[in-house]
């Protein structure tokens, strides 16, 4: 069977002989051997032409503090450029050690837009969520990876598949593996130009250190026994000294990341095809607004914002002193009402610039309409509910937009996967200095 064919039947993945095309596209340095080496090297081995994508240099990775060479990689803690540098290099002789020749950076020559200048997606970082998973960071910089207009990285992911021919494209599931930004962000733009290109998109789904009963599991996943190039797929990792520190346990191979925490060297790697109608419906991450519309969508976005606040406001005005006998129904539903749309924003979005424009068009419209009219009606008179629509709106503004941090949008997790942090996070990116 071959990625090329992506029946059930028989879930074990042996290579054909027949020359294919492999496109695998990875977010950061590391990523493509920590979760696809035994791919990539037997597909290698097998005779087919192998491309790797990264999309970042993994600038905001972790350094290890590690005695050798301590100097070294301490220097590039408080330097993403020259971390930059260092990763490229260890990159490359991942690359060597797995047997292919074919790697590009995502923006680069080989990699963009024909007729667009070269550029350099810059790693997003991310923060941890207080549900212990990851999450984007509040101010993004504006190089970075998660802050590039969407349609600029499918269409240079198109000039690559355009380049290659592909007959497969590998890169993450819907939460991109453990839920990085740039991982999610990832997924989203190879499905993006999978589709568009009529590709095969393969997701990666996880993976074991031990091959045997594990595999009965799989179902209808493409299963890569790696067993034969584990020693590729190791020597490969030895090479990210900056991030990872290999280990020998009794079970085999195992990365100690930063923090302490020590996971086996994944031997068997899974992937599943996903079918066209199994698109994903978009989502919303990012600084503000659709993550497929880009700066005119994220500004259309914004000034939406301002408006439907406004129009909440105006409703509310209208309806505040509603009461039935004792009960002030209308202030009710109008606070409600504020407090849903705020909260929603802050769950909608990363950044809290849509829900204070929203904020502003509420307490605005409300601060406008207390106003004597022209027709000497007043619409919230000095009593205690108009006081309570006065005011209330502003205290809910205060609370929800300086609450810490509202969960981001992201895809469902996958509970098993092996990149999933615990207490602490690990060696992968984290947020920017």
């Amino acid at each position: 069977m071959s990625l090329t064919d992506p029946t059930p039947q028989n879930p074990v993945v042996s290579m054909s002989n027949d020359i294919e095309r492999v496109l695998v596209v990875h977010a950061h340095p590391d990523d493509e051997t920590i979760a696809t080496g035994a791919l990539l090297a037997t597909l290698v081995d097998d005779g087919a032409r192998v491309t790797v994508v990264t999309c970042t240099r993994g600038e905001l990775g972790e350094v290890l503090d590690i005695p050798i060479p301590a100097q070294e990689l301490a220097a590039l803690r408080a330097d993403p450029a020259a971390l930059a540098v260092h990763r490229q290099g260890e990159l490359a002789a991942a690359m060597r050690e797995l047997g292919v020749s074919d790697h590009r950076f995502l923006g680069a020559e080989a990699a963009r837009t024909p007729g667009l200048p070269v550029r350099a997606y810059r790693d997003s970082g991310m923060e941890w969520g207080a549900d212990g998973m990851p999450i984007p960071v509040i101010d993004v910089h504006p190089a970075a990876f998660c802050s590039a207009p969407f349609g600029e990285i499918v269409s240079d992911l198109a000039a690559v598949i355009a380049d290659v021919h592909p007959t497969a494209i590998v890169s993450y599931d819907a939460d991109g593996g453990y839920g990085h930004p740039d991982h999610v962000r990832t997924h989203r733009a190879v499905l993006r130009a999978a589709r568009l290109a009529g590709v095969p998109f393969y997701a990666i789904t996880g993976g074991t250190a031990h091959p045997g009963a594990e595999l009965v599991a799989a179902g209808g996943d493409l299963v890569v026994d790696g067993t034969p190039v584990l020693d590729r797929k190791v020597a490969a990792l030895g090479e990210y000294r900056s991030q990872v520190t290999l280990v020998s346990t009794p079970g085999g191979p195992a990365l100690e990341f930063p923090h302490g925490a020590i996971e086996p060297v994944t031997v068997v790697e899974t992937f599943r095809h996903v079918p066209d109608q199994a698109d994903e419906p978009p989502a919303f991450p990012g600084l503000g607004g659709p993550d497929e519309l880009g700066p005119l969508g994220k500004g259309v976005t914004l000034a939406a914002s301002l408006v439907v606040g406004a129009l909440f406001g105006a409703i509310g005005t209208v309806a505040h002193q509603e009461a039935q006998g004792a009960l002030p129904y209308g202030v009710i539903i109008a606070l409600a009402m504020v407090a849903a749309l705020l909260v929603g924003f802050r769950l909608q979005f990363s950044s809290r610039l849509a829900g204070v424009l929203a904020a502003v068009g509420i307490v605005g419209i409300i601060g406008l309409l207390s106003l004597p009219q022209s027709s000497g009606t007043v619409l919230i008179p000095g009593n205690a509910l108009g006081y309570t629509w006065l005011f209330g709106p502003t205290l809910i503004a205060l609370v929800v937009l300086a609450w810490p941090r509202f969960p981001a949008r992201q895809g469902d997790r996958i509970a098993g996967s092996p990149q999933r942090p615990q207490a602490q996070p690990d060696a992968k990116e984290q947020t920017s200095p």
